[in-house]
């Protein structure tokens, strides 16, 4: 039949090089929802020759718009797996893919050979051929694999598909008919043949056929309950297998259990026989031992509920989706009782054998997954932030302590003493004289704070769960986005003059200790790589280490830099460029990083900043947490994405020795 069918399903994205590409399973061999169930050996029959002599992958089943080439199409045990290579001339199509905003394909194919299952009321399809592959905008019915009754216009259309197929004693009985009615129907013609063909009997060609067929049938239902016969008899066996396995491990587990309680009931025996023996010592050092063995014991109890051989919990693509089915719940109000967040967790205990293993499937560890892939997400888009050291905090606020820089070591005679008598202590701090009494550590602490960031989604009421879904990927990450705008914003900007936030902490401009001006007028001038290394310089000690300075610029000092003839030779250190810090190049060993908070360009505006990354710390309290409130007055839903943060440094400025410079036009 020349009906095309469609399979959705998700694929992964990701980079070689400069290179994009798709993976995933086009199909599976799992019976879906509604009964249909494409078997891995429907591809290997040939269905798949027409496609590769040119695998091109469209956009939305578009024959006008090829977007790439499949590199990979295979079949296993499990289906169809596909690997493609996305064109760069695909344009926004490839952005988006990249963004994981297109992340399903659509695989349309036509049905060589099916069998129709009475159990299921679906088919089973034995022989099909590839037609295209598409990346599409709206997936398939997430609910099923696909639908094969769905996709005809009309029952009829799909009543006459049905038949094509159905083996059963119906269409046995249309053949007799079609044979029956085969025969001659005017009498008088039989009879003229009886009369010159008298050597044919036609009641006994009519009985033959009859016969034959009836054989057939029966040969038929005989097959058919052998197959049910032996698929019962194989599920009885591996059910047997697995509960004598049960039974051993069980059994195993009781005997080491008993084994150790014995020997540890005939020891408590023995030592109170011993007439001679303090009970009281002898009690408390059972004691030890009881807590000792009992810990073993349940350790070896534990143990056969422990399933590590079972794979890993979840993968990248597993956390988006677990990630996906958090925000559903929590936007429809339903946590994870919503048909995706259902789905979810019984593909969690399928993968496991029915068995609830610790840490997989639980709701427990999935609201850690979806606090760490969206803390990940909001990483991604960072570029300040991954320059300092992180602080966990175990509440709002945490004192830390501090040591003051180390004094001199001193030379000393043979008696042990320097030239002032006893040596001075070498923790004092650096400012006392060599050779003055020992005062000891003079400790300083540093009071951590976290401040907590909100960033708000806003929604109709009443909305249902399948319009929501499309959606979700752009809902997580316009959190991750926003979240990423705050926290670079403060780190540049906190309590500074051009502070658009109202940051609760100091952030690199507001804990400068010195400002260089270039004293110009409009238009400001073209920056250069001289007016970076000055900055270092006005950092005294703190600029001594080019590995502990960083070098923050505006986009307009980056673009003046990239024509700076003097920037383009302190540049040349080989692979310096990276996307996860930003970083665009090194002057005299320092990175240059780009950041877009930076006020316009003008007279009094800062361009860049150069500051000690060793000396700043970024406490954080949790990770990020998802919630959901009613805005009743505007009758919307609001999701509510909050995490907790700071940004601290850690010893002042002193003297000509400042942990921050800041350059303004």
């Amino acid at each position: 039949m020349d009906k095309i069918f469609h399979i959705g399903s998700t694929f992964k994205s990701f980079s070689e090089g400069d290179d994009l590409f798709i993976a995933g399973m086009a199909s599976t061999n799992h019976t879906d929802r509604v009964g249909d169930v494409v078997s891995a050996e429907a591809w290997t029959k040939g269905g798949l020759d027409n496609y590769l002599n040119n695998p091109i992958i469209l956009f939305n089943h578009d024959y006008n718009q090829p977007i790439g080439r499949a590199m990979g199409l295979k079949t296993g045990d499990n289906g169809l797996e596909l690997k493609a290579k996305i064109a760069k001339s695909a344009g926004h199509v490839g952005e988006l893919i990249k963004e994981g905003i297109l992340g399903a394909f659509s695989v349309g194919f036509r049905v060589k050979d099916a069998e129709y299952m009475t159990e299921t009321d679906g088919y089973k399809i034995k022989d099909a051929e590839l037609l295209e592959v598409s990346v599409v905008a709206v997936p398939a019915n997430q609910a099923a694999t696909f639908s094969i009754a769905k996709s005809f216009d009309s029952m009829a259309e799909y009543e006459d598909f049905k038949k094509s197929f159905n083996q059963d004693e119906t269409s046995n009985t249309e053949e007799i008919q079609t044979e029956v009615d085969s025969m001659p129907q005017d009498l008088s013609q039989v009879e003229a043949k009886e009369k010159t063909m008298s050597d044919i009997d036609i009641d006994a060609i009519v009985s033959a056929a009859v016969e034959k067929t009836a054989a057939a049938m029966a040969m038929k239902e005989a097959e058919r309950k052998s197959e049910e016969k032996a698929a019962v008899e194989a599920e009885q066996k591996a059910a047997a297998e697995a509960e004598a396995q049960k039974a051993a491990e069980e059994e195993r587990i009781s005997v080491a259990v008993t084994t150790g309680a014995e020997k540890l009931l005939a020891d408590v025996e023995k030592r109170f026989a011993d007439k001679d023996a303090d009970h009281m010592e002898t009690v408390a050092e059972l004691q030890k031992e009881l807590a000792e063995k009992s810990e073993e014991i349940q350790k070896i109890r534990e143990s056969k509920r422990v399933f590590a051989d079972r794979g890993q919990v979840a993968t990248k693509q597993d956390e988006q989706d677990i990630t996906d089915a958090f925000v559903l719940g929590v936007i429809t109000k339903k946590g994870w009782d919503t048909n995706y967040g259902r789905k979810l967790l019984e593909k969690a205990v399928n993968a496991t054998g029915g068995v609830e293993v610790p840490g997989v499937g639980s709701e427990e560890t999935y609201e850690n997954i979806v606090s760490t892939t969206i803390e990940r997400d909001i990483e991604l888009d960072l570029v300040l932030d991954t320059m300092f050291r992180k602080v966990q905090m175990n509440a709002a606020t945490m004192t830390v302590p501090l040591m003051p820089d180390a004094g001199y070591a001193e030379f000393v005679a043979g008696a042990g003493t320097g030239a002032s008598g006893a040596p001075k202590g070498n923790l004092d701090a650096r400012g006392d004289a060599v050779g003055s009494p020992f005062n000891g550590v003079d400790l300083t602490s540093k009071l951590l704070t976290v401040s907590k960031l909100v960033s708000k989604s806003y929604m109709a009421r009443e909305v249902e769960e399948d319009s929501i879904l499309p959606i979700l990927p752009l809902i997580r990450e316009s959190m991750a986005r926003s979240h990423a705008r705050a926290i670079e914003h403060s780190l540049l900007l906190g309590n500074a003059t051009d502070d658009l936030i109202s940051s609760p902490y100091n952030g690199l401009i507001a804990n400068a200790g010195v400002t260089l001006d270039t004293g110009a007028v409009s238009p400001v001038p073209q920056t250069s790589a001289s007016e970076l290394l000055d900055m270092r310089q006005s950092m005294g000690k703190y600029g001594r280490r080019p590995d502990d300075v960083v070098y923050v610029v505006s986009l307009q000092c980056y673009y003046d830099l990239l024509d700076d003839a003097d920037f383009q030779k302190a540049n040349e250190l080989g692979e310096v460029g990276t996307r996860v810090t930003g970083e665009m190049g090194r002057v005299y060993g320092s990175p240059v990083v780009v950041n877009d908070e930076f006020p316009a360009a003008a007279q009094g505006k800062p361009f860049a900043v150069a500051f000690n990354k060793r000396n700043f710390v970024v406490p954080v309290l949790r990770g990020v947490t998802v919630e959901q409130d009613d805005d009743i007055e505007n009758q919307r839903l609001v999701l509510v994405a909050s995490q907790r943060r700071g940004f601290e440094l850690m010893f002042a400025n002193a003297g000509a020795n400042n942990n921050v410079v800041v350059h303004n036009y």
